[in-house]
């Protein structure tokens, strides 16, 4: 019986070892597991700490690189990983391919616990994301000036606007335009105007609109110049269908003065950024309150502001026929000329204090030069992403440069916006010119108005009907695939790839002002899979 019991307690001493040992084994395995779990967590901080760098760098691309890695490290030190510090080592590196795509590595070590005991004390981890920034969306203009169309005297006589040597300009079939902060949206200007019908108009943007003038390398005396910069109110012609006179300036409720802002200004190489921009040269109040009516016979029409037709309401105002910028150009930088390739920021407000009571509409046009001689291209103006525009439609079909959509948008999305169209006599059609190596053809489209109307699989959009907008204060949204083949032809005789166009065709004449918008789908920064 003794050695029954002394066998016993040998047996009880071994399961208590094994026991042991296999306590260790299992602590072991979970403290591995969850070394494995730290290390995942961490990788995934790793990710986002390098998704968050390259979508915070690559907007000051391609232009700025030091700018693009100096904004991802900041970023990837906000989450968690500053470069240099306890290992951390974060890179980020412009494409050599696409100078718009930024790669950013994040790597370091990962500290175990339980894997120690098997000597491991660190994991490394590293992880890699891409961001690409596509530039805003080119409008209105692949020249070197935009919102040139005609000047039409009373008489029915239009004739083409020349730039300051004296060559004329051919006809872009539209002004660029802005309505005072004291107006109303639904005359067509939806950014600038503070109302909507009784309502605020939440689309408001004090920021009004921005117009970018790329110079290219080679670049000297580069000068950006406005026309008819000035507010002059013109009449309506007598003898063409009430077509307005001049670039169109008109009041469109009361008669109050009118504050127009021009502020020129240097991107840096950020067209998105404004952060970093810089004042090149402002319009220094020339072109404040003005109140000015064209009295001549060439441009007063039938309001002639004193005359019978609009006896009382205007006899008080001055004369600006004489202005020196009215129907001509102003030049805003003349002291500070531009030298070399840079990207510049012509803004128009008119959300001065002074604009608080007044409803009124400033029609204009913008052109750049330059003096190096035999450079390949030259200057380039064009809307940022949205523009507004004056149309003086007579009967017919026009056509007018809408967006360059690049090569790099095959396989997305198209969408166009625009607001208020159809203020025309008659019967009014839209339709979206696609450009091809042949010419153009009508793309196919789906669309969604604000006021609950849609289509679906359609080449064109009737926005009038007997002399009456069916989209009165609307905005329509456009939506245009893209093939995964859409390579951005240049049409023959155009002057660059991927021009699209608007066919505005309508049976009957009008003054229509519209708000346009254009983007893809995802921009203008988005990931791509390393």
């Amino acid at each position: 019986m003794p050695r029954s019991s002394a066998f016993g307690r040998d047996e009880r001493g071994q399961t208590i070892v094994v026991t042991a040992l296999m306590l260790v084994v299992l602590f072991g395995f979970f403290g591995l597991v969850a070394d494995v779990g730290w290390l995942q967590l961490n990788i995934v901080r790793a990710q986002r700490a390098a998704d968050a760098a390259a979508l915070a760098g690559a907007p000051y691309l391609p232009g700025n690189l030091a700018g693009a890695v100096n904004a991802a490290l900041n970023e990837a030190s906000k989450n968690g990983f500053t470069n240099g510090v306890n290992g951390v080592s974060v890179v980020a590196t412009q494409d050599g391919v696409n100078p718009n795509l930024l790669s950013v590595s994040v790597s370091g070590s990962v500290r175990t616990y339980a894997a120690r005991l098997f000597g491991v004390n660190s994991f490394p981890t590293s992880r890699l994301a891409r961001a690409e920034f596509i530039l805003p969306v080119p409008m209105g203009s692949p020249q070197a000036y935009y919102g040139i169309y005609k000047l039409c005297t009373n008489g029915g006589t239009c004739t083409a606007v020349n730039d300051p040597g004296g060559t004329v300009l051919p006809t872009q079939g539209f002004w660029g335009a802005v309505i005072t902060y004291g107006g109303n949206r639904g005359n067509g200007d939806l950014y600038s105007t503070r109302n909507n019908g009784a309502m605020l108009n939440t689309y408001y943007d004090a920021n009004g609109y921005q117009y970018l003038v790329d110079f290219p390398v080679g670049t000297t005396g580069g000068l950006v110049r406005v026309f008819d910069a000035p507010y002059c109110a013109t009449g309506k012609d007598t003898a063409a269908g009430g077509q307005q006179l001049g670039t169109g300036d008109h009041w469109i409720g009361g008669n109050a003065q009118v504050t127009t802002k021009y502020t020129l200004w240097n991107t840096s190489g950020t067209p998105y950024d404004i952060t970093d921009d810089t004042v090149v040269a402002s319009d220094g109040g020339l072109f404040d309150d003005q109140d000015g009516v064209d009295y001549t016979a060439a441009f007063g029409g039938n309001r002639a502001y004193g005359g019978s037709v609009n006896s009382g309401n205007y006899t008080s105002k001055p004369n600006c026929a004489g202005n020196a910028y009215h129907n001509n150009w102003w030049t805003m930088n003349p002291l500070s000329p531009i030298t070399g390739a840079g990207t510049y920021r012509l803004q128009v407000t008119t959300s001065d204090p002074d604009n608080n009571n007044t409803n009124a509409e400033n029609m204009f046009g913008i052109l750049a030069t330059q003096t190096a001689p035999g450079l390949p291209v030259g200057p380039h103006v064009y809307g940022q992403s949205r523009m507004c525009d004056y149309v003086n439609v007579v009967a017919g079909t026009q056509l007018f440069y809408l967006a360059q959509i690049a090569a790099a948008h095959a396989g997305k999305t198209l969408q166009i916006t625009v607001h208020d169209p159809g203020d025309v006599g008659g019967n009014a059609t839209l339709r979206f010119k696609q450009p091809t190596t042949a010419g153009y053809t009508d793309a196919t489209f789906s669309w969604t108005a604000s006021g609950g109307t849609s289509g679906n699989n359609v080449t064109s959009l009737q926005v009038a009907s007997g002399g009456s907008s069916l989209f009165d204060n609307q905005i329509i949204t456009i939506l245009i695939p893209l093939a995964s083949t859409y390579n951005a032809p240049t049409p023959p005789g155009e002057p660059g790839p991927g021009w699209w166009k608007v066919e505005y065709q309508v049976t009957g004449a009008g003054n229509d002002t519209a708000t346009w918008a254009v983007t893809i789908r995802g921009n203008p920064v988005h990931l791509i899979v390393p």
